[in-house]
C-alpha cells in the first residue's frame, strides 16, 4: 500500500528515517486540529489481551526470566547493554479493542510508568501484517506521550516500499543476512501525510504504565479486516529498515538477555520487547510461523 501524496512522502522518508534510525527521532510534531476526528474513550472489557513475560523478578541478576527467542523473532530485551533493567519498555500485556464502529484501540501495558524512560525518547505500537503473509506490512509507533489527551504529534505509520520485510523466511532467523530494507518509508507523520485523523496516542488516563493507541479501522480494510498484530516497545534498537531483525543480526551480533545462552548479553539488539504474534478478526486454521499459542 503506498498511498497518499508521493512527494511529501518521500521528503518524510529523507528527512525522518535516518533520524528513526540513530536512535533519536525527535520532531516537533503538530498540534491537533480542533476539526479532527479524535478517538475517544473506549469499551476495555471485551478486548482481545496478549500476556507477555516481565522481568523485574531477575533484572537484579542481570538476565530476562524468559521468553526471548531469537530465531523466531520474539525478543524479551528491556536491558541496556550492560544489562540495566528498562522497567518503562517490559510489555506486561497489549490489549486489542474493535468495538467501535470508527477506531481500533491498542493499550500496552509496562511494569513501570512510561515518563521514567523519558531520557531514551522509546516508542511504542503495534506491526500489522493485512495480508497473512507472515510479512509485517505496516508499522505503527508512537514517541512516549506526553500526557492522557488524545494528540497525532509523534505518531508515525511506516511501509516497506519492496513489501519484503523478513527477508527469505518470513519472521523466521535467514540463514544470510537480509539485503532488503525493512520499514523504509514514512506514510504517516503526526498528522500529516494518508489522512491527518488516522493514528493519534496518549498514555491511559487511568493508569499512567499505559500507552494507547487509536488509528482508523479504514486504514487495514474496515471493521471486518483480518490480520496478524505484534506488540512492540523499543528504545534501544529503533531502525525500521532493520526489520525484521533477526535477518539483519546475527543471534551474536543481536547479543542474548538469558544468561544460560552463549551469546548473552545483549549487544546491538538491546531495548527491545515484544510478544509473538496474534491473529485478529479470524481464528488460525494452520500454522504460520512466529504465532503464539493461543488459549
Amino acid at each position: 500500500m503506498r498511498t497518499g501524496n508521493l512527494f511529501l512522502r518521500d521528503i518524510l522518508a529523507i528527512i525522518l528515517l535516518p533520524i528513526f534510525a540513530m536512535g533519536t527521532f525527535h520532531q516537533p510534531g503538530y498540534a491537533s486540529d480542533p476539526d479532527q476526528e479524535k478517538p475517544g474513550d473506549f469499551e476495555t472489557q471485551k478486548m482481545q489481551t496478549i500476556h507477555d513475560q516481565t522481568d523485574e523478578k531477575t533484572a537484579e541478576d542481570k538476565t530476562a526470566f524468559g521468553g526471548d527467542v531469537f530465531s523466531l523473532g520474539w525478543y524479551e530485551r528491556p536491558f541496556d547493554q550492560e544489562m540495566k533493567y528498562l522497567p518503562f519498555i517490559d510489555i506486561q500485556k497489549a490489549a486489542m479493542g474493535r468495538q467501535d464502529p470508527v477506531w481500533i484501540y491498542v493499550q500496552l501495558t509496562m511494569v513501570d510508568p512510561v515518563q521514567e524512560g523519558s531520557a531514551y525518547w522509546p516508542f511504542y505500537g503495534i506491526e500489522l501484517d493485512t495480508d497473512l503473509d507472515s510479512r509485517g506490512d505496516f508499522l505503527i509507533l508512537a514517541m512516549a506521550p506526553g500526557n492522557t489527551e488524545w494528540n497525532t504529534r509523534g505518531v508515525v505509520i511506516l511501509t516497506s516500499y519492496s513489501r519484503m520485510v523478513g527477508g527469505e523466511k518470513p519472521a523466521l532467523a535467514d540463514q544470510k543476512r537480509s539485503s532488503v530494507q525493512g520499514y523504509d518509508t514514512v506514510i504517516y507523520d503526526s498528522g500529516i501525510g494518508n489522512g491527518k485523523d488516522l493514528a493519534w496516542a496518549r498514555i491511559s488516563p487511568q493508569n499512567s504504565k499505559i500507552v494507547e493507541l487509536a488509528f482508523m479501522n479504514s486504514f487495514i480494510g474496515g471493521s471486518n479486516a483480518k490480520f496478524i498484530w505484534i506488540p512492540w516497545a523499543l528504545a534501544g534498537q529503533r531502525d525500521g529498515m532493520k526489520f525484521d531483525f533477526n535477518d539483519h543480526f546475527t543471534h551474536e551480533e543481536a547479543g542474548s538477555p538469558l544468561k544460560i545462552e552463549a551469546q548473552y548479553p545483549l549487544k546491538r539488539l538491546w531495548g527491545v520487547d515484544n510478544t509473538p504474534r496474534y491473529p485478529s478478526g479470524f481464528e488460525l486454521t494452520a500454522s504460520m510461523p512466529g504465532v503464539g499459542k493461543i488459549y
